[in-house]
């Protein structure tokens, strides 16, 4: 007996010390980094969901969530043209001249391509206003508030992709200098313009928009300095070379299309049904806390995932374990942090129908909990070693065959929304995403021929 105990006991601190040295491969100092670069927008956007919850009705709400979907035109940009950059940035650190040219270069195509998406998105905003079956009684309001976003965010992506600059050059100092204006600037203006303090203007909705419209230029203006102070210059006569650019394209259509059969599928099969349930408050609510609060840690890793793997892809043999255990870690908190969310939803996000978004972020959190191992570390990796194909073939299987099945059972009359049968419906796609991603994860392993170490 005492002979068994001591060898559990021995097993025990032997897995133990695995696991510290697993988690002794982490780069916390960046990880912190990423992490707070994230944490400072979700803190305005807390006080920005707090002040909506101040106003008289749930119409500035309900607004306010359509840019739900016009954020997944520009993410699927986002995805095709910045992801890919963690890569490619990843191979030319070692030369200063081919870094500053592919930044040069990536920010003018970036802009280009912004501006074009941005203008048609304001020609075309009651259409798809209209087509996304939004509150007839709020079309007109939601059409001018979709257009003054669009211009915020032509300058949100421009300082997002000298975010991305200074990750992958390690400048946390100017990364945190960046995020304390966007944090501060926010919170100021959400006060004077969209609170109901007896200083604001109350100008409702369309405050916010404005309110990115300023925060995002000022911060434009200080990356773009902050980033000729290390000495790499956006406004120089130096010519330009694209050659690189063939290799940015090719990588990037694959990310492009996954993103756009899987944003469009997103669009049609979950927000458009929720509008028409009209419970699109709510679900955006949901999603926001999801996302800014509940996957925060677990997507600042996704960052690191990649900007390592983009580097030095013997990172997959040497840290994935200790990317695992991380996870797991958060997995843990996540589940630990319930009983939190009715008093952080009522009381620190004003949620009026507090009960309800609770009950949404309940539901998917099982679903989400696989989604952040998916996200954190396997499509990280694809995305670090620019296998985006195979992001592509992901989407494939889950968009077209099991949205495909669920949209047909939907026209047949079989399946009938409703806000928890839509968030199930949408949780069951994430769970199955696991099954193809392990697959091409695997066999990514076996064609780089890849052990990953857990006997550290």
């Amino acid at each position: 007996m005492i002979i068994c105990i001591w060898i559990n006991g021995f097993l025990l601190a032997m897995y133990c010390n695995r696991i510290i040295k697993a988690l002794g491969t982490i780069n916390y100092r960046l990880l912190v980094a990423i992490f707070s670069t994230m944490l400072l927008p979700t803190i305005y956007q807390t006080v920005r969901i707090f002040f909506l919850g101040d106003m008289p009705d749930d119409q500035s709400i309900n607004i306010a969530s359509q840019l739900s979907w016009i954020n997944l035109f520009y993410e699927i940009i986002q995805e095709a043209l910045i992801l890919p950059l963690f890569f490619l940035l990843g191979n030319s650190l070692g030369n200063n001249v081919a870094f500053e040219n592919k930044v040069r270069g990536g920010l003018a195509v970036t802009a280009v391509i912004y501006f074009v998406v941005s203008g048609l998105l304001v020609i075309f905003a009651r259409p798809l206003t209209v087509f996304m079956a939004q509150d007839n009684t709020l079309i007109e309001a939601t059409i001018n508030y979709i257009r003054l976003e669009t211009i915020a965010a032509l300058f949100s992506i421009l300082w997002r992709f000298i975010m991305l600059v200074l990750i992958t050059l390690r400048k946390d100092k100017c990364m945190y200098i960046l995020l304390f204006i966007q944090m501060l600037l926010s919170i100021i203006l959400d006060t004077l313009f969209i609170s109901n303090l007896d200083i604001s203007a109350k100008i409702g909705v369309n405050g916010i928009a404005i309110v990115n419209i300023i925060v995002n230029v000022v911060i434009l203006i200080v990356a773009v300095i902050l980033l000729g102070r290390g000495d790499i210059i956006i406004f120089k006569k130096e010519k330009l070379s694209f050659r690189w650019m063939k290799e940015w394209f090719r990588i990037g259509a694959y990310s492009g299309i996954e993103s756009l059969l899987r944003n469009i599928v997103f669009m049609i099969m979950i927000i458009r049904m929720i509008n028409v349930v009209s419970e699109q408050g709510n679900y955006w609510i949901a999603n926001n806390f999801i996302w800014q609060w509940l996957l925060l840690p677990g997507l600042a890793l996704a960052d690191l995932v990649k900007k390592e793997i983009g580097e030095n892809i013997e990172s997959i043999r040497n840290k994935t374990f200790g990317y695992i255990i991380l996870t797991s870690i958060f997995a843990f908190i996540w589940l630990a942090s319930i009983p939190l969310w009715k008093p952080f939803l009522y009381y620190v996000m004003n949620v009026s129908e507090y009960e309800t978004v609770f009950k949404i972020v309940l539901l998917q959190t099982g679903f989400y909990l696989t989604f952040l191992f998916n996200n954190s570390i396997f499509d990280s990796t694809f995305y670090g070693v620019g296998k985006t194909n195979y992001m592509l073939i992901q989407s494939i299987c889950i968009n077209v065959f099991y949205n495909g099945i669920m949209f047909i059972l939907y026209m047949k009359g079989i399946f009938i929304p409703s806000l928890y049968g839509i968030s199930i419906m949408f949780g069951v796609g994430m769970a199955l995403d696991f099954i193809p991603t392990m697959i091409l994860y695997l066999r990514l392993l076996k064609q780089r021929n890849i052990k990953l170490i857990y006997s550290l």
